[in-house]
């Protein structure tokens, strides 16, 4: 059984990458989406390393297909977490925050 998530653990998000979006700069960009709690979709840009699961998010890949977002726990209230972005930010440098199912989370190894 794994332990559970706790406050200030990094964890992978479960995210859709929708599409890719250009090869400059370099690695390239794509579009993620994902779902909250509420049912709200927000979507996300970012390099592609930002959300890739392995190297199948390439330009001549078939989209939507499986990302990842990169997160860090900053609160777990019964099976809801609320989650910053490790990488990916708005305009001014501030992470994006969710509240996710503690489902929809995957502990880094």
């Amino acid at each position: 059984m794994e332990p559970a998530p706790a406050n200030g653990d990094d964890c992978d998000l479960a995210a859709t990458a929708v599409c890719w979006l250009t090869d400059e700069p370099q690695p390239g960009l794509i579009l993620v989406e994902l779902t909250d709690v509420r049912g709200r979709s927000h979507q996300l840009v970012g390099k592609v390393a930002y959300f890739d699961n392995g190297d199948d998010l390439t330009p001549d890949a078939a989209y939507p297909r499986p990302a990842l977002v990169r997160c860090t726990i900053d609160h777990v209230h019964h099976d809801v977490a609320t989650v910053s972005t490790r990488w990916v930010s708005d305009r001014h440098g501030e992470p994006f925050v969710f509240d996710v199912s503690v489902t929809a989370l995957q502990p880094i190894p």
